[in-house]
Parts: C-alpha cells; structure tokens; sequence
C-alpha cells in the first residue's frame, strides 16, 4: 500500500514539470494553464529524489536517483537497497544486487507504454480539489510559490500541499496528507532537457548474476456460456469492442462480479460487470448515453464506471476517453 501512494506521490511532481520561464503574480488558474501549454516540451528528466513517509509516527527515509525519457524510458537507482530498475522500452529489467538476481521482462506486445499526461493531469487538481495559492517561502534558496489543494469530495486524500520554484516553474518538494498517513517528496540534482542518451536505458547484468525470465499469463478464462452458467445475473455483452477480440471470461471470488477480457495487438481491454457498487475517487464525470458516468486516468490506463439498471459496469484499457464512452453506450 505504501510503495503505491509513494509511485502516486512520483507521478504527482512528474506531472507538474514544465520548461523554465520566469512568472509574475499569477493566479492558480494561469500556472494550471501555463503547465498545461508547457508540459509538451520535457524530453527529460533527472534528478535525485527524497521521499519521507511517516505512519503513525514511524518515518523512513527514502532516497533514488531517476532518469526519465519520453515516451517509454526509465531509470530509478536505490542505492541504500542496492535496487535498479530500467526500461528502454522493450525490455524491463529489476536489478537486486542483494540478491544478485536480475528479473527480465519483456514488454513486446503490451502496447504503447503509459507516458506522463502532464496537461490532463494538472488540468484534473482544478477539477477534483479546492486549489489555493497560499504564499511564498523560500526552499534550499530558492524562492518558491505554494500551493495548496483540498479534495472536494470526501477521498483518502486530505490534503496536499506543493512549492514551485518561481525562476524555472518546477515543483521542487509536495507534501500530501492521508490522514494518519504523510509522505512528501522532494527533489535535488534536477536536470530537465539535457539530452539523456538512449544508452542510460540499457542494462547488462553484472557476471555471474542469475536471470529469471517469468511466464506472464493470464487466468483461466471460462466462455461467455460457461460465465452465465456460473453467475445469478444476466451478463451484458458490447456490441463494438474497438476491434478488441474476445478471449474470455472471469468470475469474481464473491461470484458477484464478472470480468470479460478482449485483447488486440497486445493490448487488454476488461469489462468487469458487479452487482456491487465501487465508486471512482477523485473521477471525471461524463456522460453515458445520458446517464451519468465516471472517468478515471490511471498512468496512461483509463477507467470508466457506470450503471445499467442494477448492474454496475467497470471497462478498463488504454484507448481514448471517446473510444470508451462508444465501448460503453453500445453494451446491451
């Protein structure tokens, strides 16, 4: 759970990274838009990150060296648990020199890797929190503006809290508040656009390191037949599915739910149907054939939940926001 909201905490800075530029008094509204006009132009990025995380009065210290390269190359060196995990972007390599074991995957077949929807992302604080600028204070010299946002519905976030240096419009350290739960996240060493080589993404295990190469597959999967044979309630089928084929079929453990899986070119699209209602937190709200539906981007994976009649139906994949709603509005 912790290692999650940590990765959720990540993408939360990486999403505020914007090219240098010097701002006057802005509102909170203009730097949202500025970082939304902006956030095209990070190829990359590097920089040294602290993050602290204190539960229930038990802090620990985390400290990783990342590099990041549009639009599917990563790098994130733990040097305290002797730790690295790298992508070029075919390959996913996870380095434990503890163990001196290195775990191989590939990634051919699992689609376009999620890139960082900086814009959208930004865009969604305004939507989802009361936004505030609430001053300006200085952070290891530098002069920063802070912010801070509210959830307008009731969520596991309380509170978050971000300082932007003021001279090259960066989030240089975010504070987030769960309740009895803190973690903030600062970054040192930063470097944005300075041409990382595509070689900073290639691993070669060290001699005498062994290599695990896991069988990734999905779970049994029933037929549509067999999944209604197993289920108290009508299962729903889409009549488009976006070229998506069918492959087959889950039961929930409560035997409540169902998932149906489609796959195309490597990619995975799920329509899970429940009689159990799940709502999205922190969600877009939209529209459904008129009736009213919940959008939620999750690095590059959208989900999107509505109701048809007493069924609750939950679709999940990396097509557009458009693609879905289509997905949606032609299940019968």
């Amino acid at each position: 759970m912790i290692n999650m909201i940590k990765r959720l905490i990540i993408v939360t800075f990486l999403l505020s990274i914007v090219t240098t530029g010097c701002i006057g008094e802005m509102t909170v509204e203009e730097i949202v838009k500025n970082t939304q006009e902006k956030y095209e132009s990070v190829d990359d990025f590097k920089a040294t990150m602290i993050t602290i995380t204190n539960v229930q009065g038990a802090e620990e210290r985390d400290e990783m060296d990342i590099s990041i390269k549009r639009p599917n190359k990563s790098k994130w060196v733990d040097k305290k648990r002797g730790t690295i995990i790298v992508t070029n972007g075919e390959v996913l390599w996870e380095y434990d020199a503890k163990k001196s074991e290195a775990i191989k995957t590939s990634l051919e077949g699992s689609g376009d890797m999620p890139d960082f929807d900086y814009g959208q992302l930004i865009s969604s604080l305004l939507i989802n929190n009361d936004v505030t600028l609430v001053g300006e204070e200085k952070l290891g010299g530098m002069s920063c503006y802070v912010i801070e946002a509210s959830p307008k519905k009731e969520t596991y976030l309380t509170r978050q809290r971000i300082w932007i240096d003021k001279k090259y419009w960066f989030p240089v350290k975010i504070e987030i508040d769960f309740g009895d739960f803190k973690s903030s996240v600062e970054y040192t060493n930063v470097s944005i656009n300075s041409g990382i080589s595509d070689d900073e993404f290639e691993f070669v295990p060290p001699e005498g390191v062994k290599i695990v190469e896991p069988e990734i597959s999905l779970p049994n999967q029933l037929s549509m037949e067999e999944a209604q044979n197993s289920v108290n309630f009508t299962i729903l089928n889409p009549s488009y599915t976006a070229d998506y084929d069918f492959i087959g079929a889950n039961i929930g453990a409560s035997g409540k739910s169902i998932s149906l899986t489609y796959t195309k070119e490597g990619k995975i699209l799920t329509i899970t149907q429940s009689q159990e209602k799940h709502p999205l937190q922190n969600a877009e709200n939209v529209s459904v054939d008129g009736a009213k539906g919940e959008l939620l981007d999750v690095f590059g994976s959208k989900m999107l939940r509505f109701d048809f009649n007493d069924t609750e139906i939950m679709i999940t994949g990396t097509m557009t926001k458009e693609e879905l709603i289509k997905i949606a509005e032609l299940i019968k």
